[in-house]
């Protein structure tokens, strides 16, 4: 589905959390879990949960993801045919190993993208891939895309983002919330300030815009 009137810009809306879980949760979700996951946990087994899960790269004209933190998570869009795949990495060694595979995945699925963002990664003990995998999935987007947004890594050890993606209005809907660590207090990026506090990277896309709801 192409998109009307297309500007090749996308709207980017940070909202809060309670606006995120009533209208957002919707389209299809783009899971982050390996294989390795779902075989070593009986959980992930239940009937149930299987027909939930769509895999880490999904197309579809509206998806979502929630729980971004050490992960690496995204989108990329071609507005010219009206097709757009988002993306949800763990990041584990068994996606590191695999980056490029990953990416030729991506590809495959939106040969020629016009814009994408990419959102994710943390620094904690026991996620020794979690920056590297961003580093590496950022530079397989660059070196195919020109206009590409980035929200890299989240500062504090308590934080997380959700998104959703609808390429009706090309519009991304993000929620990105953070606790410092002498607060008590629970933040949602409402802001720019606050934006800056809960990333230690942004970089806005060329006519993307951003939008504190």
């Amino acid at each position: 589905m192409a998109v009307d009137n297309v500007s090749f810009t996308s709207r980017i809306n940070f909202v809060n959390g309670i606006t995120f879980d009533s209208k957002f949760l919707r389209g299809t979700y783009v899971d982050f879990r390996t294989e390795s996951d779902i075989s070593n946990f009986q959980y992930f087994n239940l009937p149930w949960f299987r027909k939930k899960m769509r895999g880490d790269i999904v197309c579809a004209d509206e998806f979502y993801t929630d729980g971004v933190r050490t992960c690496t998570s995204g989108g990329i869009i071609d507005l010219k045919t009206g097709k757009c795949a988002g993306f949800h990495f763990y990041d584990c060694q068994e996606n590191f190993n695999k980056v490029n595979k990953i990416l030729e995945s991506l590809f495959a699925l939106v040969p020629n993208p016009d814009r994408a963002l990419i959102l994710g990664s943390k620094k904690l003990t026991g996620s020794q891939y979690s920056i590297q995998m961003f580093e590496e999935i950022i530079k397989g987007l660059k070196a195919k895309i020109d206009k590409v947004t980035v929200f890299k890594e989240h500062i504090f050890p308590y934080s997380e983002s959700d998104l959703h993606y609808n390429l009706k209005n090309d519009t991304w809907t993000i929620h990105s919330m953070f606790r410092p660590i002498t607060d008590i207090k629970v933040y949602s990026v409402d802001s720019d300030s606050k934006l800056k506090s809960c990333f230690k990277k942004v970089e806005i896309a060329d006519g993307d815009n951003v939008y504190f709801i």
